[in-house]
C-alpha cells in the first residue's frame, strides 16, 4: 500500500524493531489504538510503550530530528532509530501512519521481527479535506465499523462522515432505530478511536429525502414499519420528511443535537438532502426548502460548524455536458437549479456525487462552483477511470476536497477507498482496483486482527453468496 511521496530519500540500512520498544512521544500518541497499530504493523512481534511529552514528536533511539520546512510532517529513519515530527497533533499522527506503513518483516536468529528501511521525507497532502462516508446498516457489525474507522486512520483521511441507517438509538423517538440498533455507549468508544487516529467524525442525518433510513430498492422504512401512526411526519410515500410541519423540524433539531453530543467537537454536519423524489419545485416550495437548509446552517454556524449537502437537487442537465459522463442532476431545469442556488446560504458546502463520469473534467461541479459555493466531488466504486477523473477535476479546479462514498458495496468497494486515500497525496493515473485489492486486505489485517475468526477475515463475511 506504500504511498510514494516525491520528496522521499531512501538511505542504506534499516532500523530493526525490538520486541519491546519505548518511544518518546506526544501525549496524543499515548493511546491504546496507536499501540495496537504498532503491534499490528510489526506483525505482532513488538509492543510499544510511551514516555509522554508535550513536544510534537515520536522518537525511538538516537537520530537527527528532521525539520518540517513548511510541510505537515517529517520523518527520519536511521539504523540507530527514527524521529517523526508534526505541525499539529493530527499531522503528527498522520506522520506516524506513514512510518508504520513502511515496516517490513524480517527474521533474526530464527525469530520473526520487523524493520524499517532507512529513509527521510517531509510531506503535505495535495488535498486538505479528504473525507470518507460510511453507512451503518442493520447488517453492519460493530467490528466492521471499528475496522473501517481504523482503516481510514491508517490511510490518513481527515474526516469520516458517519451515517446510521436506523442503527443508532435516539432519545427523541425510539422508532428512529430498529430493535437491533446500537446504543450510544456502544458507538462512543469507536468515535474516540477515530479522534485518536487524527480524524473528525462528521455526524450525518438526512433532513429531506431518504427519510426511510433504508435503501429505496428494498422498501424498508425504519419508522413506519414499526409505527404506521407516525405517517404524518413524512410525505405520502414515506420517502421525504414533511419539513413544512413544526413537529418535524423540532424532531430533526433534536436528532442533530443528539448526534453532535455523541460525535463531539467538529467543524461540519452533513444533512444529506438528496434524491427528494416527487418534489414540486414551485417558488413557494423552493423558498421553503432553502429556508429550512439556511436555518440549519445558521444554527450550526453559531457552534463553528458548516453544513454539507448533497448536490443533485441543485443541478440540472445541460446540452453541453459531455455525453460520455452520465451526470446525476435532479433539478428539473436550469431555472430551478439557478433558483435553488440563488436562495441557498453561500456558507453551505455542496457535495456533488457523480459516480459514472469516466471523462475529465466532471462538469457539474462547475455549475455549482460558479454560484460561489465551496464544492466537493464524491466518487463511489463505479470504475477506475471515474476515480481518476474526479481527483483530477478537484485538483486542477482547486475544489474544497473529496468525499469518497461507500454505501452498501463495502465488499467490492474497499480497494477504491485505498485509491481515494492515495489520490489525496499523489497522482493516481496508474491506480486500478485490481492493484488495490491485496494491499487493502493486508492493511485490514494490521489495523484490526480477526484472531482467526473466518467471518471477520477479509472484507466479506462469506466467500459464497447463496442469496
Amino acid at each position: 500500500m506504500v504511498f510514494n511521496p516525491q520528496n522521499l530519500i531512501k538511505k542504506d540500512g534499516s532500523f530493526v524493531i525490538e520486541k519491546e520498544v519505548c518511544a518518546k512521544a506526544h501525549t496524543c500518541l499515548d493511546t491504546n489504538v496507536i499501540k495496537d497499530f504498532w503491534n499490528g504493523f510489526t506483525y505482532t512481534s513488538s509492543v510499544l510503550s510511551v514516555v509522554p511529552t508535550k513536544e510534537l514528536i515520536f522518537e525511538v533511539g538516537r537520530v537527527q530530528r528532521p525539520s518540517l520546512c513548511g510541510d505537515e510532517y517529517a520523518i527520519n529513519v536511521e539504523p540507530s532509530g527514527f524521529s517523526v515530527v508534526g505541525e499539529s497533533e493530527n499531522a503528527l499522527i498522520r506522520g506516524v501512519m506513514t512510518l508504520l506503513d513502511r515496516f517490513e518483516p524480517t527474521e533474526i536468529e530464527g525469530e520473526s521481527r520487523a524493520e524499517i528501511p532507512c529513509f527521510s521525507l517531509s510531506e503535505r497532502a495535495i488535498l486538505e479535506n479528504r473525507m470518507v462516508h460510511f453507512c451503518v446498516f442493520p447488517e453492519t457489525g460493530l467490528f466492521e465499523l471499528q475496522r473501517f474507522v481504523r482503516l481510514s486512520g491508517a490511510l490518513k483521511f481527515t474526516h469520516i462522515i458517519l451515517e446510521f441507517w436506523g442503527m443508532l438509538k435516539y432519545d427523541c423517538m425510539q422508532e428512529l432505530a430498529w430493535y437491533m440498533a446500537y446504543s450510544k455507549d456502544e458507538v462512543a468508544p469507536i468515535i474516540r478511536e477515530a479522534k485518536a487516529l487524527g480524524m473528525e467524525i462528521i455526524p450525518m442525518f438526512n433532513q429531506w429525502g431518504h427519510a426511510s433510513a433504508g435503501r429505496v430498492a428494498l422498501g424498508k422504512h425504519v419508522v413506519l414499519d414499526q409505527n404506521p401512526t407516525l405517517q404524518s411526519y413524512f410525505s405520502e410515500d414515506g420517502w421525504c420528511w414533511d419539513i413544512s410541519k413544526p413537529k418535524v423540524r423540532e424532531l430533526l433539531c433534536k436528532i442533530r443535537r443528539e448526534l453532535i453530543d455523541l460525535c463531539g467537537e467538529g467543524k461540519y454536519f452533513h444533512i444529506g438532502c438528496d434524491e427528494a423524489y416527487k418534489y414540486d419545485f414551485t417558488e413557494e416550495n423552493m423558498d421553503s426548502i432553502c429556508g429550512f437548509i439556511n436555518e440549519i446552517a445558521a444554527e450550526m454556524k453559531k457552534e463553528g460548524r458548516r453544513i454539507i449537502v448533497w448536490g443533485d437537487m441543485f443541478l440540472a442537465h445541460h446540452e453541453w455536458h459531455n455525453p460520455k459522463n452520465k451526470y446525476e442532476c435532479n433539478a428539473p431545469s436550469d431555472e430551478v437549479a439557478y433558483g435553488m442556488c440563488k436562495r441557498l446560504d453561500k456558507d453551505v458546502i455542496i457535495a456533488d456525487w457523480q459516480y459514472t463520469c469516466p471523462e475529465f473534467p466532471v462538469e457539474t461541479v462547475k455549475d455549482i462552483h460558479s454560484h460561489g459555493f465551496d464544492c466537493m466531488l464524491c466518487p463511489w466504486d463505479e470504475g477506475d477511470k471515474q476515480m481518476r477523473a474526479v481527483f483530477k477535476t478537484v485538483k486542477e479546479w482547486g475544489l474544497f476536497g473529496v468525499i469518497h462514498t461507500t454505501w452498501h458495496t463495502i465488499p467490492r468497494g474497499l480497494p477504491y477507498v485505498l485509491m481515494a486515500a492515495k489520490g489525496g497525496y499523489e497522482d493516481i493515473e496508474s491506480c486500478t482496483r485490481a492493484l488495490m485489492r491485496t494491499p487493502t486486505a493486508a492493511l485490514l489485517r494490521k489495523v484490526l486482527h480477526s484472531d482467526g475468526d473466518y467471518e471477520k477475515s477479509g472484507w466479506k463475511r462469506f466467500q459464497i453468496d447463496n442469496a
